[in-house]
């Protein structure tokens, strides 16, 4: 009877054995069964939406649908969803215990590792597999126990057979940007070695890039990762850290991009940079501090930029001990562009840079810029903090909350926050802040005295690129705590590189120049209060510039307009003064002379001596050599182009002019039109005198020829003799004209190829002598003449017209007359071959058919000319026979010219 109650019990525990293992009305405890074994082994909440079936044995095959391990972090979200779950429980295994899961396959895994913008993470990075309330196993036990690791899923699966298929990975990292989708075909954890390696391998894409890895990890020994993303490239080779010293793990980083581009692809950036790279470091992984030593890295881009970076980071997780050195070069080796001519040229070649940071902040130790215009050391850059370096949902790499400073850390000169959201391209970017110098970092050489007189400088500043080119928004500037000078100054660019959308405004004031200069250390020079002023306006095509000078009570201004009409640039100009002091200017330019001088106080004794040994040592006499022609404004402005392609109007008009005797005004324009140039006419009185010259240009026909043209008149010939050193008391007005032409290339080219004609002429004056008179009367009459007599001689009047061709000057009716003696000269003076042939024969006036008692000639180098007097005298004669003066005689004409 006990028997059959023994049986049907044994039959009756089957049956509800089977129908809780198989039967639908067991299915909700089946589920629960299941969840709670997957909780308490992986550590993480677990939930079993689809039946489970068994198939009984003392290893039995357990299989599971819709399993979901939901975000215990964020609502709403799974980390992980299972549409297929197969694994073997050991049933002795459990009876003693122990729950033993092993042989797991896994179908159509999604996992999703999200970080919000929060910093909440979908995934639980504590340790669940190990409650309080359980007992520290003894060594024999964890010896006995399975070989298991806590850790999450990953430690659940360390010691277990494992097999993935059609597996989806996505990390979105919303605080970096970066977004990794993962579509493996395959992924395998494989038990090696009787259990004691586990084999990794898993084959499918990344962000649409081949993925490949490959992993072997013995238990306690050295293991390897190797990862393929495309033609990238990254391995592993590590050991473990016994627990005895402290966990973790060690070992060699390597990583070859292949293609940069692919690279970039990879981490989902714009390929915006061809090349390849390379990388290796050292990782140490212990107590959550990732410790990166001998880091070096080397990226050669397609066009021969380089960038290279060496260094350590004490812990890689919070940027704490960061120690790198970066080296940037931005054209192929060898091969740097050329000198920048102009601000749209310039371009920045490379840059070094020593990279500190104590996790709160970046410090730049050392902080070099070079160009192809000049070298920048900016030794004190920092602390520089980073507010996050992320990837922009249009696939750029930003680096944002940027705030730097560049100077003493006590008291920086530039303080600036800004973002740069494109940085592979430095674009994107906005940077705004304060400029605060003291005077002694550009006077420092002076000493500090000097230096703190002049006070120091302050300026705000904003930049960006917002409308594709760089912009400077605004730059105001002002001096502060000196009463030496006052600055203030204001300048926007919409466009840094081309200077467009320009506005400019400058004032510089200095009340004392002698004070302004004896603050320097220099000679006091009186040049009263000094002024500059400066505006500028350009907007496209129209720009307009105002420059404003004051010196004493001196005032000049002038402007230019530029605009365009009808598809031709068109600029007007004009250059205005009520009132210029030549003395103000001359003191004003002394004053200028004398900052000329500034530094050579300061010159060591050991400096002078070295100068003076220098001085010394140079001969005492050198071979003359013409120097060779400085820079000129033409070789700055292509006037050829200028005057073709513009119409350009300049005017010029000084009022009044004090300060010199007989100065009063000057007045010109310059004109070009249609290829049509001419400047003047030039009128300026002076002394009595009076200029006018006017210059003209044909860029259409003659492009290289230019023509100058003009007249005088009103200068005194006694003065012009005593500037020139002859020291002959004389009077008389001088007048004259001229109208040449020559090649504008050079001033030596125009006058070495100049040709056209030129004259002088003087009227009613008179010289303190007699010799003329001597030279063509004879000695007798000369001794009974009335300019003998008084000791002078009145001349009647002088004509000297002249042809000029290539360097050569000819001459053949030189005429000067008094009321006796008319001198007629010709002949030719060819400065380009130093040569002068001069014949010069006086006679009576009225007389030119008689004997010149001493006509003389001037012949051989002009430089060196020789001097003959033809002792006998000479006669002319006409060759029609005509020996008759008219009765109406001109004067300062050729009397032999004028015979009937």
């Amino acid at each position: 009877m006990i028997g059959k109650w023994a049986l049907a019990l044994v039959i009756l525990l089957a049956a509800f054995v089977w129908m809780l293992l198989a039967a639908p009305f067991f299915s909700d405890a089946r589920q629960k069964i299941v969840a709670d074994v997957l909780t308490d082994q992986l550590g993480q909440d677990v939930l079993v939406q689809d039946d489970v079936s068994v198939v009984l044995g003392p290893v039995s095959r357990i299989r599971a649908g819709g399993v979901l391990i939901p975000s215990e972090n964020i609502t709403g979200t799974n980390l992980a969803e299972l549409a297929l779950l197969e694994l073997d429980l050991d049933v002795l295994s459990l009876l003693n215990g122990r729950i033993d899961l092993d042989n797991i396959t896994v179908d159509g895994l999604q996992v999703n590792m999200l970080t919000q913008d929060d910093g909440a993470t979908s995934w639980t990075a504590s340790d669940r597999t190990k409650s309080a309330d359980v007992p520290e196993q003894t060594s024999e036990e964890m010896a006995e126990a399975p070989k298991e690791e806590s850790g999450g899923i990953l430690g659940f699966l360390r010691h277990r057979t494992a097999s993935f298929t059609s597996i989806g990975l996505t990390v979105d990292d919303q605080v970096s940007g970066f977004v990794f989708a993962f579509d493996l075909e395959s992924l395998a954890f494989d038990q090696l070695d009787d259990g004691n390696r586990l084999g990794v391998s898993g084959l499918g894409t990344v962000n649409n890039q081949a993925f490949e890895i490959e992993g072997s990890y013995p238990t306690g020994a050295p293991f390897t990762t190797q990862a393929n993303f495309g033609e990238m490239k990254l391995t592993f080779d590590g050991n473990p850290i016994p627990a005895s010293d402290g966990g973790g793990f060690k070992g060699t980083l390597t990583l070859d991009t292949g293609s940069f581009g692919d690279f970039l692809d990879v981490i989902g950036l714009d390929r915006v940079l061809e090349g390849s790279g390379k990388m290796k470091a050292n990782l140490t992984s212990q107590n959550d501090v990732l410790k990166v030593a001998e880091f070096s890295a080397v990226v050669d881009l397609e066009k021969g930029q380089q960038i290279k970076a060496e260094g350590d980071v004490e812990n890689l997780l919070k940027a704490q001990g960061l120690d790198v050195k970066l080296n940037a070069r931005f054209h192929p080796e060898g091969q740097p562009p050329a000198d920048a001519d102009a601000l749209k040229d310039l371009k920045l070649t490379g840059f070094s840079t020593h990279i500190l940071g104590d996790g709160n902040g970046i410090e730049f130790d050392e902080f070099l810029m070079t160009t192809n215009a000049f070298d920048q050391g900016l030794d004190q850059v920092g602390p520089v903090s980073i507010g996050r370096l992320r990837r922009t949902p249009e696939g750029h790499l930003a680096m944002e909350d940027i705030h730097l400073q560049a100077g003493p850390r006590e008291a920086p000169y530039i303080v600036a926050e800004g973002n740069i959201r494109n940085l592979l391209q430095l674009k994107q970017l906005d940077l705004a802040g304060k400029l605060s110098a003291p005077a002694s970092l550009v006077l420092k050489g002076l000493g500090d005295d000097v230096a703190a007189s002049f006070g120091g400088v302050e300026a705000d500043f904003s930049v960006d690129d917002t409308k594709g080119h760089l912009s400077l928004n605004k730059l105001d500037a002002r001096t502060v705590n000196t009463d030496v000078w006052a600055l203030a100054a204001h300048l926007s660019l919409g466009d840094v590189t081309g200077l467009d959308g320009i506005e400019f405004d400058f004032d510089l004031d200095i009340a004392d120049g002698a004070h302004f200069l004896g603050a320097l250390k220099l000679e006091e020079i009186d040049t009263g209060p000094l002024e500059l002023s400066a505006a500028a306006q350009g907007k496209g095509k129209d720009f307009a510039t105002r420059l404003g000078l004051a010196a004493g009570t001196s005032r000049l201004e002038a402007s230019l307009e530029t605009s365009v009409a009808q598809g031709r640039p068109t600029i007007d100009g004009r250059v205005f003064s009520k009132k210029l002091d030549i003395e103000d200017l001359r003191k004003a330019i002394s004053g200028v002379v004398e900052l000329g001088k500034i530094g050579d106080s300061t010159k060591s004794a050991e400096e002078e001596q070295k100068l003076g040994d220098t001085e010394a040592s140079e001969p005492e006499f050198q071979p003359l050599v013409l120097p060779e022609e400085d820079d000129k404004p033409t070789d700055l402005v292509d006037l050829e182009k200028l005057f073709l392609d513009t119409d350009l109007t300049v005017t010029i008009d000084i009022e009044e002019i004090t300060g010199q005797q007989g100065v009063s005004s000057l007045s010109s324009e310059l004109i070009a039109q249609d290829g049509q140039a001419r400047l003047g006419p030039v009128e300026v009185t002076y002394g009595g005198g009076y200029f006018k010259v006017a210059a003209e240009m044909d860029l259409v026909e003659t492009p290289e020829l230019l023509s100058v043209s003009g007249a005088t008149s009103g200068w005194d010939f006694g003065k012009i003799l005593d500037a020139v050193g002859l020291g002959i008391d004389a009077h008389g007005t001088l007048s004259g004209q001229f109208d040449v032409t020559g090649n504008r290339k050079s001033v030596r080219t125009f006058i070495n190829s100049m040709y056209g004609s030129a004259s002088i002429s003087m009227s009613k004056g008179d010289v303190a002598t007699s010799l003329l008179e001597l030279a063509g009367l004879g000695i007798f009459p000369w001794l009974f003449s009335e300019e003998f007599q008084q000791g002078y001689t009145d001349i009647v009047c002088v004509v000297a017209p002249v042809q000029v061709n290539s360097g050569k000057v000819s001459f053949d009716s030189i005429v000067a007359e008094t009321e006796s003696v008319q001198l007629v000269a010709q002949g030719q003076v060819d400065w380009i071959n130093d040569t002068i042939a001069l014949r010069a024969e006086p006679r009576r006036v009225g007389k030119p058919l008689a004997r010149s008692a001493w006509p003389f000639d001037v012949t051989g180098k002009l430089s060196e000319p020789k001097f003959k007097l033809d002792v006998g005298g000479s006669r002319s004669k006409r060759t029609d026979g005509a020996d008759e003066m008219p009765a109406d005689r001109k004067p300062c004409v050729p009397d032999l010219r004028q015979l009937e």
